[in-house]
């Protein structure tokens, strides 16, 4: 009898933290160059999120878009005095957005807003990140995704 309630005891919490989770949206829409801040928090909350095990859709809209862009990303240190104005915020901001997608978690790209920046789906292989997964969307995925999770984040 003991063994049986020594192993619920161990169960039980199992079972509980997993009921847990969550489905989080993660959306960005600030320019990264204007505001590096948003877009930084987005990218760490998002990544956080994933590593806590929730499933997490990161969505890039309007001028947010630019933080998939190569020498965007690269160069966020240019605007912010975080991290002291030297590349490691630029390269620690790629390295977790790069992190999150190789890890599944899941990456839409505004493909009217991406385009406006001269992007598409035949030449963004030159001009954005290596992210796995792109998902081309327009409003329609934004209300659609969004509204299918638990927790929104706007920045």
């Amino acid at each position: 009898m003991k063994k049986l309630i020594l192993l619920l005891l161990f169960i039980f919490p199992i079972i509980s933290f997993a009921q847990d989770k969550k489905t989080y949206f993660v959306h960005l829409s600030s320019d990264p160059m204007i505001n590096p801040s948003a877009a930084m928090m987005s990218i760490h909350a998002a990544n956080e999120a994933l590593k806590q095990g929730h499933k997490v859709i990161y969505f890039a809209a309007g001028d947010g878009v630019r933080i998939l862009i190569k020498d965007v990303i690269n160069n966020l240190h240019t605007v912010t005095p975080h991290g002291g104005g030297f590349g490691k915020i630029s390269q620690m901001a790629k390295k977790k957005l790069l992190e999150f997608s190789n890890n599944g978690g899941v990456i839409h790209v505004s493909e009217g807003s991406i385009n406006t920046y001269g992007i598409n789906q035949n030449n963004y292989s030159e001009h954005l990140i290596d992210v796995k997964n792109i998902y081309w969307s327009y409003p329609k995925e934004l209300i659609q995704e969004s509204s299918k999770s638990d927790i929104v984040f706007s920045y």
